[in-house]
């Protein structure tokens, strides 16, 4: 399938179902929960009816901007809204159809959304052989922002307090930064935590870090 032409309109309802998955492959059944937003972690939802929903997830596939599949490595693909439809209720234990975005989507997303990705962080637990809970990693583009991250994470007064002397770096080249999006360098940054009492004061008064990119606001 040819990509769309860059000029190819993507109105801002578009440009949401985009966004939903810019970092993630995405379940077709959180974009119908009572409140996806919440789900999905976004500031707002369009409110589609399950049709106008449908009708645009297929659009965006027939365009070639994302893939509509059973997660995590199903390879039929569905288009059409019937289809879709009905892949929205087809949940397993283990497997549910989802969609994600082609390189095409990504650079669907990066026209409109214009991200700085010298500003995007991955950071979280670190899965372990063994389950350690007190295992953390913060990928970035450069050291100085995953240390800033670093910084962040101790500032929060959560339960968990950062153990500087335990910092690793790893090198990437490249840097796989998302499943569609690719950096010629980045930096993993591992370091463990121990407990700590959890400062809800200190949580509250962390203030806001300005946005890497252009939401869509609806």
């Amino acid at each position: 399938m040819s990509p769309p032409p860059e000029n190819e309109t993507v109105d801002v309802l578009d440009l949401w179902l985009l966004e939903v998955a810019m970092e993630l492959p995405t379940p077709l059944h959180m974009l119908v929960e009572p409140n996806p937003h919440v789900a999905l972690n976004m500031p707002d939802d369009p409110r589609f009816s399950r049709e106008e929903l449908c009708e645009r997830l297929s659009l965006l596939a027939e365009r070639g901007l994302i893939r509509i599949h059973e997660l995590p490595d199903g390879l039929e693909e569905l288009y059409s809204p019937e289809e879709i439809s009905r892949a929205i209720d087809a949940r397993k234990p283990r497997s549910f159809f989802g969609y994600e975005l082609t390189p095409e989507g990504g650079a669907a997303w990066e026209r409109l959304a214009r991200p700085d990705w010298g500003r995007y962080v991955n950071a979280g637990q670190e899965p372990t052989a063994d389950d350690a809970p007190n295992a953390w990693v913060i990928e970035a583009a450069s050291l100085e922002t995953a240390e800033e991250e670093l910084r962040f994470h101790e500032q929060l007064g959560d339960e968990n307090q950062p153990v500087h002397e335990s910092k690793r770096v790893e090198e990437l080249v490249p840097w796989q930064v998302t499943y569609w999006k690719t950096l010629p360098r980045g930096y993993r940054l591992h370091y463990i935590t121990v407990p700590r009492p959890r400062d809800v004061q200190r949580t509250m008064s962390v203030p806001a870090r300005p946005p890497w990119y252009t939401r869509a606001w609806l």
